[in-house]
């Protein structure tokens, strides 16, 4: 097959060597083997395949990394490189290799040894380096810093030592407001673990990596340079695990784990919303609860650092100090807040309860049964945590649909024989825990056509599953942005269908729901769409109940950059008008097409509201609407929409329609209900 371009057999249970006789296929572009059960070296002869751009030979048993390095450098265009969990324990090459057109380069979980490889240099495109979970040693050679265009360095989880140079500060993609992405798409997901414990997180195209520096879980010593704060396109900057002191400069925000920092934490920029965590193992550092002047801080306790530093000696005692001062602090407020329970009454008892499961299950759910605790199950059987395991063959990276903030969502074939998506929330327990308690409290209350179905849930140890009715066309973000011919089979009917649909969901939270509820997390991707393309709002991870003659809930900045209203990083308050704001965001996608956020637009086109508000002001309506739904016959009803969304989307919020406002709007607008 000469004229062959694509070839993926990734996740099957291929066995043995790669043929060297597929070199023959001298047209391929796309190769990928990943997840298979292969091994042996990679044929020479692979390097007549000239025209490859992505290779992908990940979670398999390859051998020789030299080898295929050597092989792949002879592909000029390749710029996707992904190998991870190969060559397990071989020592990485020092020998020169010429990649000049690589964009990706993914070599992590490898166990390699060896120092960050001097030929790194020469890679001058690279956008994303995986080097993790290996056991690299060294320093971090200064020369990184000189990638133009690199936004995505993970090298945690090594033995690396020394100081951070200061060069990494002047990445110079990093120091933008915004970081530039160069091409937009991978051919299939890149998985990056920062966790044993958890999945790897899953990651489509270059634009989704978050532009991140990785270096936790090494043996780094010295202090931060305050030059961090520079790079204003940085998300992360993970540093935990590591053995630097000092002070915190106020220019970054960081997560700064088990180290040996001391003094006061600033409370500037956006530090007043960090979780407890971020800080964590630091014993004189002071924050809130614990002054500067407090016994603890001025004790001059330090974490030892040993001669090895590459090891984790010294952690147990000071986790000790933790754990008791945290069983103490437990304690007594255990006490304060039983003397306050009993002054308030039960109330707030009787409001968490009203879970349509029942009392009986709420106890059995809090006493940590792994049952599956069902609504509205008729056939009286049981289902354990064991039966959900098997139903998404122990949580396999091969059945994943969807990834959200605390966790992954799994595709699942339950023991009846029908289909459903698991959410595995994990992470950040405090917040993990809310989030599940949000999702159940929300969809326990609220039930409608348009609002994902809760079928179940349940806690099995670390873990929270939340088990929904499955949505066989996925999310309308991956139909609108992921999917590459997506946008053109969502013609201007079914995406007008899927508005008053999301907008009927939205309305029963609004207005019907008792309590209220507002979601605060809207946006196209949680939209899921049923066989029938009817839209079903989902993921209430984040809403919040709102009694009666409440206008607001108080919140912390939360939500996805480009739907988040303006008065929310202003106030701090939730509203039912934030919601409209962001529903009036997903209106203006599904009429342009494009993401709220798009870094890789120019300058003045990124914001998708600003630009529309631009094109509206300059008279150049027609611009704003995706080519593959314009037609002359529907310009009154796109028109109509985009009024609409512009009224949702307006700065004052008082000035916003309420929801039923929008759906009588939408309503009017064509001839459906």
């Amino acid at each position: 097959m000469t004229l062959l371009s694509t070839l993926d057999v990734a996740s099957n249970y291929l066995e043995g060597d790669l043929p060297p006789s597929l070199s023959a296929c001298n047209q391929l572009t796309i190769l990928s083997f990943a997840k298979n059960k292969l091994s042996g070296e990679i044929p020479m002869q692979f390097a007549k395949l000239e025209s490859l751009s992505f290779v992908s030979l990940s979670n398999n048993s390859f051998k020789n990394i030299s080898g295929a390095l050597a092989v792949f450098q002879n592909c000029r265009k390749l710029s996707t490189l992904i190998l991870t969990k190969n060559f397990h324990g071989e020592r990485i090459p020092e020998s020169s290799y010429d990649f000049r057109n690589l964009s990706i380069l993914a070599v992590g979980n490898c166990n390699l040894f060896g120092k960050i490889p001097f030929w790194l240099m020469n890679c001058s495109k690279l956008q994303v380096l995986d080097l993790s979970w290996n056991n690299l040693s060294g320093t971090i050679p200064p020369w990184i810093g000189q990638f133009d265009r690199l936004i995505y360095l993970d090298i945690s989880n090594n033995s690396l030592t020394g100081e951070i140079p200061k060069n990494l500060t002047d990445l110079k993609n990093l120091r933008l407001v915004r970081a530039s992405t160069y091409g937009n798409s991978m051919s299939e997901p890149l998985y990056v673990k920062h966790s044993r414990r958890i999945g790897g997180l899953q990651y489509n195209q270059i634009s989704g990596f978050p532009p991140a520096l990785y270096l936790n879980d090494n043996g780094f010593n010295g202090t931060i340079w305050p030059e961090f704060g520079d790079l204003k396109a940085l998300h992360v900057l993970d540093l935990s695990s590591n053995y630097i002191t000092g002070g915190i400069p106020e220019t970054i925000q960081i997560c700064v784990a088990h180290n040996n920092f001391h003094g006061e934490v600033p409370t500037g920029g956006q530090f007043f919303s960090f979780s407890s965590s971020s800080f964590e193992g630091n014993p004189g550092l002071c924050r809130e609860l614990n002054p500067c002047n407090g016994s603890l801080a001025n004790s001059g306790r330090t974490r030892e650092i040993p001669s090895g530093v590459g090891g984790r000696i010294g952690k147990n005692s000071m986790f000790g100090i933790i754990i008791s001062v945290a069983v103490g602090i437990g304690v007594l407020l255990g006490i304060i807040l039983v003397r306050i329970s009993k002054k308030e009454g039960r109330d707030q008892v009787e409001e968490e309860e009203e879970v349509e499961a029942g009392a009986m299950e709420k106890r059995s759910f809090e006493s940590g049964s792994k049952l599956v605790l069902f609504f509205q199950r008729t056939d009286g059987k049981n289902l354990t945590a064991n039966d959900i395991l098997r139903a998404t063959n122990d949580f396999d990276q091969a059945n994943i649909i969807g990834c959200g903030g605390f966790g992954l969502v799994y595709k699942a074939c339950l023991p009846d024989g029908t289909k459903a998506a698991v959410k595995k929330l994990t992470g950040d327990c405090g917040q993990m825990e809310r989030e599940f308690r949000a999702e159940v409290e929300a969809l326990s209350r609220a039930r409608h056509e348009n609002l994902v179905s809760l079928k179940g849930y349940c806690r099995n140890g670390d873990d929270r599953l939340l088990i929904y009715s499955f949505m066989e066309n996925g999310s309308l973000d991956y139909w609108l942005h992921e999917k590459m011919d997506g946008g053109s089979l969502l013609r201007w009917e079914l995406r007008l269908k899927i508005a008053k649909g999301s907008a009927r969901g939205l309305a029963y939270l609004h207005n019907i729901c008792e309590p209220n509820i507002i979601h605060r997390d809207v946006k196209s991707s949680n939209i899921l769409l049923d066989e029938r393309f009817e839209a079903h709002l989902a993921d209430f991870g984040l809403s919040r109940l709102i009694h009666p003659y409440d206008t607001h809930v108080t919140t912390d900045l939360v939500g996805t950059l480009g739907y988040i209203p303006p008065e929310y990083g202003q106030t701090l308050t939730a509203t039912l008008k934030g919601d409209i704001f962001s529903f009036g965001v997903v209106l203006l996608e599904l009429l342009a097409g494009r993401r709220p956020i798009d870094v890789c637009k120019g300058r003045g086109c990124r914001n998708l509201v600003s630009w529309v508000i631009q094109m509206k002001v300059e008279g150049k309506e027609e611009r704003i609407f995706d080519e593959v739904i314009w037609r002359e016959e529907d310009e009154k009803e796109l028109s109509m929409v985009l009024d609409i969304a512009c009224r949702c989307i307006c700065a004052d919020s008082r000035r916003r329609p309420s929801i039923e406002e929008v759906v009588s709007l939408l309503v009017g607008v064509g001839t459906q209900d």
